[in-house]
């Protein structure tokens, strides 16, 4: 290695060390940021993979205000257009408080789970569950694409 690319390699293993660490580690930890952030009203967007979409799910997108789902769209791969989702199927939805519900239910009940966490925020960017090892069809991968705060 030459003596002027270690320094930059050096600087790059400390920064990406430093983002591990910044990152919430577990649900407690990462639910306690996101409950500083304090975030009522906000939109997110995820893809849930499954059989019927296993490369290229559609991109939920929901919108929550005051804590509550109040719309739902889906937009397909590669589109710009947005669908929505059948009115008073809110209840299909989580928002991000109900997510933390998820993976703590799934954890209770043994279920084998991974889960990361956004570093600012706390909110999950990525859901593995698999209710049973022996069983195939019911794991949920969900892989959250943005998060926007919303103004009032």
């Amino acid at each position: 290695m030459k003596a002027t690319t270690l320094p930059f390699w050096l600087t790059t293993v400390a920064c990406f060390a430093l983002a591990v660490a910044a990152q919430p580690s577990d649900l407690v930890a990462a639910r306690n940021v996101w409950r500083r952030a304090a975030l009522a009203d906000y939109e997110y967007g995820y893809r849930k993979y499954c059989e019927c979409h296993p490369d290229t799910p559609p991109e939920t997108i929901v919108t929550v205000r005051n804590r509550e789902i109040v719309r739902v769209r889906h937009r397909p791969v590669d589109s710009t257009n947005e669908v929505p989702a059948k009115a008073g199927s809110e209840h299909y939805y989580w928002t991000i408080d109900e997510l933390f519900e998820l993976i703590d239910s799934a954890q209770r009940r043994g279920a084998a789970v991974r889960a990361s966490y956004d570093a600012e925020r706390g909110f999950p960017t990525e859901i593995h569950i698999d209710y049973d090892k022996n069983a195939i069809g019911d794991e949920l991968d969900v892989v959250l694409t943005t998060l926007s705060p919303l103004t009032r």
